[in-house]
């Protein structure tokens, strides 16, 4: 009963800081032009093993979508299996940035479907330049697998082929999408 009473306080502790990032992520994109129907949000203060990767419907209030999403595991450990992410904005870093990033154009590539991302933070103006990038990948769990951790990438956001496929269907409908990724 303890740990069931945990678990449900985790979950609405997560969807209540999702729901703030949201509308706070909903005012910056009213006032600078982006898209006000959707927003992408990763709260990569989660266990890497649960779900932290939201598309918030601001017309319906909720998330279109829930689910695991790869970090970074860092240059000096490829693709190795960490729960939780460090982050960074250099180059050759292979970790994960923090702030806010336009999902920018939408091309076909080594992982199939994959976006591009322009930071539009100090904390992530590099994710151009260093190849930071919106992809699926056929290692990267759809469901959540805690206390298993997701496998890492480059620094790149990264969703199993599923929910990158349900995520395509999402986005092709819109434009001006930001991303959000934060720590707690």
């Amino acid at each position: 009963m303890a740990c069931h009473n945990l678990l449900k306080a985790c979950v609405m502790s997560f969807r209540s800081r999702i729901r703030q990032r949201a509308a706070e992520l909903y005012d910056f994109c009213r006032a600078k032009g982006y898209n006000t129907s959707i927003s992408l949000i990763v709260d990569l203060s989660r266990h890497s093993g649960l779900c932290r990767f939201v598309v918030w419907s601001y017309e319906q209030d909720r998330a279109l979508l829930c689910c695991p999403v790869s970090h970074g595991s860092g240059s000096k450990t490829p693709h190795k299996r960490s729960a939780y992410a460090r982050v960074s904005n250099d180059d050759g870093s292979h970790l994960s940035s923090l702030g806010r990033a336009l999902v920018a154009e939408r091309y076909e590539g080594r992982y199939g479907v994959a976006y591009r991302l322009d930071g539009l933070d100090i904390t992530n103006d590099n994710l151009r330049s260093r190849c930071v990038v919106l992809h699926g990948w056929e290692h990267t769990t759809s469901y959540p697998i805690w206390p298993l951790a997701t496998t890492g990438s480059f620094g790149c956001p990264v969703l199993s082929r599923r929910n990158m496929s349900r995520l395509d269907e999402i986005l092709k409908n819109e434009s001006r999408v930001v991303l959000l990724s934060f720590l707690h």
